[in-house]
């Protein structure tokens, strides 16, 4: 979150308007110069100001400053960066001004121009902890994550119960995957601004990346109270719930969610996986469906679609989904995966080695593919590559049932009937019936 700063008061130059002025009234300099008025207001009372001619220097800089902070509320950019120009023009070392017109060169998508505004502010006015700040929020929107910490860092040095600066040091410490470190500064938040909404929510977002889902649901909850309409707070805690196997709730959640926003194509997504844990494949089918029309490209919802398919015995048309997965989201790994698979289990060999090929490429220790590939190796006959496949695995996962029974499979088959027995073995121990798993995908001893 940015920080614009306030408007600035001119009491020297307020009781010299009033000895002069004539083209306005006391009430339009309280418009420009005073907190507690509409952003309409501020521009009138700033423009008669401003047109009295009665002003130079920099108090004429404050009230185009004050205009600018105005125009810049209503998101009339334009004339937000003539009147903060203006103002810099009057007062070269306007530190506010340079700090929000930054901020309106981030409203436009211009960060590295903005950064440009924040240096100049800080350079200025080094105590001032907005610059800092906002110089921050626009390096972790660059992917900067280490300036933007060192920015954040600064800003709360100077200013130790700066919420805002907590919230945005919050967001890097998540997009840096550090989510401990993010809890605690959105926890600081919250003490500092208990009744700040997206701060529940963020915490929440963190404890769910932590998979703490019973600690996710309470800030989610507090979120939902604060701003009962709040859509993408109902659509996380379903997630939630649905990972504790709550999956009434989270289909009321979903619902909700979808009441609130019919268009958002991931609350209809998310409806659906939450039908399919039930195994009530026809309806999420038609919710992925929905989720499909409002954005044809939504591959997650393809890959969705594609299992419950699978789930219903429909390999063709999930094959055909996760073809389309993967030609939307090359870069997607698990529907490679499972492409690879169905293929291999439905008897297209070469076609399934191929797209195991095509996804390892993407993601080179991706467990699941090379178990998918071990596989398809091993019902080509390729035992010595599929026992190399599943190494991988099992050095990662030496608990995978189905790496253990495949690559005892292979030995035996490569004439290790010794090794070879001693995985089926320990493969069996884990999961009794996976002979019986081998054999619905077409292989037995």
């Amino acid at each position: 979150m940015r920080q614009t700063l306030r408007r600035s008061a001119l009491a020297a130059a307020l009781s010299l308007v009033a000895a002069t002025a004539g083209a306005q009234t006391q009430q339009q300099k309280d418009w420009c110069y005073k907190d507690g008025f509409s952003d309409d207001q501020t521009i009138a009372g700033c423009a008669a100001v401003i047109k009295s001619g009665t002003l130079a220097g920099n108090e004429l800089a404050v009230a185009y400053y004050n205009r600018g902070i105005g125009y810049q509320n209503k998101s009339d950019y334009d004339s937000a960066m003539k009147d903060y120009d203006q103002a810099l023009k009057l007062r070269p070392g306007y530190s506010s001004a340079y700090n929000n017109r930054g901020n309106v060169y981030t409203s436009l998508g211009q960060r590295e121009r903005a950064i440009q505004d924040y240096d100049l502010a800080i350079k200025n006015l080094p105590t001032m902890p907005e610059p800092y700040n906002n110089r921050g929020n626009a390096y972790r929107h660059l992917g900067q994550l280490d300036r933007a910490l060192t920015d954040l860092d600064q800003a709360i040095v100077l200013r130790p119960a700066y919420m805002t600066a907590f919230e945005n040091r919050g967001h890097v410490q998540f997009d840096r995957k550090d989510y401990d470190k993010a809890i605690l500064d959105y926890s600081q938040a919250i003490k500092l601004a208990p009744n700040r909404t997206d701060n529940y929510y963020d915490r929440g977002r963190s404890y769910s990346a932590k998979r703490d889902w019973d600690r996710a649901i309470p800030d989610f909850d507090q979120a939902i109270r604060l701003k009962p309409d709040y859509t993408n707070a109902y659509i996380e805690r379903g997630i939630a719930r649905r990972n504790k196997g709550l999956y009434d709730e989270a289909i009321a959640d979903y619902s909700k969610a979808i009441e609130l926003q019919p268009d958002s194509v991931a609350a209809w997504n998310n409806r659906g996986n939450a039908y399919r844990y039930k195994k009530q494949y026809d309806l999420a089918i038609e919710d992925f469906n929905q989720a499909l029309k409002l954005d044809p490209n939504y591959s997650l919802a393809l890959r969705n679609r594609a299992y419950a398919r699978e789930s219903k015995g429909d390999m063709p048309g999930a094959i055909r989904d996760l073809d389309e997965t993967v030609r939307i989201n090359p870069k997607d790994a698990e529907a490679w995966s499972s492409v690879c698979w169905d293929r291999a289990t439905t008897g297209k060999m070469e076609r399934a080695l191929a797209d195991c090929n095509a996804g390892l490429r993407v993601s080179p220790d991706h467990v699941e593919l090379l178990d998918s590939r071990g596989f398809t190796q091993l019902r080509l006959q390729l035992y010595d590559a599929a026992i190399a496949d599943y190494d991988a695995v099992l050095k990662v996962r030496p608990d995978k049932a189905a790496s253990l029974y495949g690559r005892g499979l292979a030995k035996r088959a490569a004439g290790n009937a010794a090794d070879g027995d001693a995985d089926i073995a320990a493969a069996t121990m884990i999961k009794s019936d996976i002979a019986a798993d081998f054999k619905s995908w077409g292989v037995t001893p």
